[in-house]
């Protein structure tokens, strides 16, 4: 094929041949959106289920506390105020997700979900952030710093809080390194985005 004159029959089979391969690279495109959103259902029922579960356990922690103050009302106050940045934390990503697919007619296309223009726009200005995208960064840093500052310094959840919060720069495969809001945000369909702030709630 490299060389010498082709025949007819030959750029045809040679054209089918490109033309199956693109088939397969789109079905398996829209595979893997699919499986974002499947992932994205899975934990948003589990985000629901443990907020029950967190509910539960902060009213049997309110409770102890009003019957042995000494013992459990330092920790009461503590998961009260870390009950609160939490919620704040995890409204305001859920707005950016009701935002992300208000214009998405049916939640569950996510084979349609294939876009990147949202966030590229609503993160990024040029090579700068915009407004949003700063304040998405402040979110997480903020929340991460708030809790780690409640529970003081040394406490037992810090390396995971520095882990599941981070927005520390990456390095790409090539050893290039990005900065946090790029390597995850950037040119990423709708649908991965989605997933992964769900990802972020449930954390």
């Amino acid at each position: 094929m490299a060389g010498g004159k082709l025949s007819a029959r030959q750029k045809m089979i040679n054209l089918m041949y490109l033309v199956f391969i693109a088939m397969l690279a789109m079905n398996m495109s829209k595979e893997v959106l699919s499986a974002f959103g499947f992932m994205n259902e899975k934990l948003e029922a589990n985000n629901v289920s443990t907020s029950e579960k967190n509910k539960q356990a902060y009213a049997n922690l309110a409770t102890k506390a009003s019957e042995q103050a000494a013992k459990f009302g330092k920790l009461n106050d503590q998961a009260t105020k870390i009950k609160q940045y939490s919620a704040d934390f995890y409204t305001y990503l859920e707005g950016i997700k009701t935002e992300m697919t208000a214009t998405v007619e049916d939640k569950t296309a996510y084979e349609s979900m294939d876009k990147t223009d949202f966030l590229d726009t609503y993160f990024f200005e040029g090579d700068d952030y915009t407004e949003k995208g700063q304040e998405f960064l402040d979110k997480i840093n903020g929340y991460r710093t708030s809790v780690s500052s409640e529970l003081g310094s040394g406490n037992k959840f810090e390396a995971v809080l520095n882990k599941r919060f981070s927005t520390n720069e990456e390095t790409n495969k090539d050893g290039d390194v990005i900065p946090w809001l790029k390597y995850r945000y950037e040119g990423f369909p709708l649908v991965a985005s989605l997933t992964n702030l769900t990802q972020m709630q449930a954390d």
